[in-house]
């Protein structure tokens, strides 16, 4: 069995009735933007425009904030 997650990938947007890419959620999922930061992290969302690196930058520091 092969579990594969297409989250992020040069071609641009993808919608389909089974599947979204990129992924509308991995924006907000440290465990997606972590190992993405180290292949990718000069891609840029081309829902938002900014890069890997900004993305993570911002859900970092979100959660280091005090609650």
């Amino acid at each position: 069995v092969l579990d594969l997650d297409i989250v992020l990938w040069s071609g641009g947007i993808w919608v389909s009735p089974g599947l979204a890419i990129p992924h509308p959620a991995f924006r907000e999922r440290g465990f997606v933007l972590s190992p993405a930061m180290d292949v990718a992290a000069d891609w840029r969302d081309p829902v938002t425009g900014l890069k890997v690196r900004h993305l993570f930058a911002r859900l970092t520091r979100r959660s280091a904030a005090p609650r």
